[in-house]
């Protein structure tokens, strides 16, 4: 499990600090919780580090409160205007091995949020937090990929499967595993095919390379499902039918015209999830700039 955790603190509210509390309760880990401030608009040198203060105070006042006298918690104010790469930059420098951040759905035709360019750009996991605070029979349901068989789809299917293993170990949650039967969206929504019949033609197979892959994990009491049509609807979907605390998801990240048009599973996934979703991606995954 993660040994340092960057906690990302939301000037809106304190969601993040407080899911970090309930992950890093369990845990024997250390916290940074770091605020953000843009760039400071004005040649006061006395005015600026007061407007630095008072956000460091109020920061301080926030972990206190949810915290405690937590002796491995550590708060920063930052002062940048590229909060994505200040983001980046300290993974990297100080190796976390997880963010927590609150989640944000406010993307539009020409703006990528925050949330999507640290999906395809961190090298450790990424936890969006949602408003809902987990029970306490943690359910997670962690999505993969059968369509393929090539080594990244194994990569990513091995470490979404190591973070399922984890969490269930630390939280004792109750596992559901779940693959959803590509099926594209223009072809349901113009009733080209038949889902179920998509469904009933595709699941065998599915559930050979479903039992298959859960062989090889240490996941022996989790629940197995099999869905199909578009992941960004079916996963979310099962996760309110399960009332699931956490979804765990890899990320490829498309970039350039194929990714602004087709986006990914997991940025997809996330403007219709409300709960809270984990972003993993492989080592050998490809940084994308």
């Amino acid at each position: 499990m993660a040994q340092s955790i960057l906690v990302v603190a939301d000037e809106q509210d304190n969601l993040s600090i407080e899911k970090a509390h309930s992950i890093a309760s369990s845990l024997d880990v250390k916290l940074e919780v770091v605020s953000f401030l843009s760039d400071l608009d004005t040649v006061d040198e006395l005015q600026r580090k007061q407007a630095i203060e008072t956000a460091k105070q109020t920061l301080d006042q926030a972990t206190s409160n949810i915290f405690g006298e937590h002796a491995q918690v550590t708060c920063n104010v930052i002062v940048t205007n590229d909060v994505v790469d200040w983001i980046m930059n300290a993974c990297k420098q100080k190796k976390f091995d997880f963010v927590v951040k609150t989640g944000h759905r406010t993307e539009s035709l020409f703006h990528t949020p925050m949330d999507w360019h640290l999906m395809r750009k961190l090298p450790c996991p990424i936890l969006l937090a949602s408003n809902r605070k987990w029970k306490s029979k943690q359910v997670i349901v962690a999505a993969v990929d059968l369509s393929k068989e090539d080594k990244q789809t194994t990569d990513y299917n091995n470490i979404v499967l190591k973070w399922a293993v984890l969490l269930s170990d630390v939280f004792n949650c109750e596992a559901h595993i779940v693959y959803s039967i590509p099926i594209a969206k223009p072809l349901l929504e113009f009733d080209v095919v038949d889902k179920s019949e998509v469904k009933k033609r595709k699941q065998p197979e599915a559930e050979k390379r479903l039992s298959s892959l859960m062989t090889n994990s240490d996941l022996g009491d989790a629940h197995t499902h099999i869905t199909a049509g578009p992941p960004d609807k079916t996963i979310p979907h099962l996760a309110n039918e399960l009332k699931a605390d956490l979804v765990i998801m890899g990320c490829v990240g498309r970039k350039g015209l194929k990714g602004f048009l087709f986006g990914n599973a997991a940025e997809n996934t996330l403007h219709n999830l409300r709960t809270d979703i984990l972003i993993c991606r492989s080592r050998r995954a490809k940084i994308r700039t």
